[in-house]
């Protein structure tokens, strides 16, 4: 059995972070917002 990767951080570099809590990261697109959700509690 393999275990699944697990992303505990995100960085993308060409979209400015608008916002970082506790489950979600908030990219800025310009005219739209990118919202990551994760389970890294």
């Amino acid at each position: 059995m393999t275990t699944p990767d697990i992303v505990m951080t995100t960085d993308i570099s060409e979209f400015p972070l608008v916002a970082r809590g506790k489950v979600r990261d908030i990219y800025d697109l310009g005219d739209k917002l990118l919202f990551i959700a994760s389970d890294r509690i």
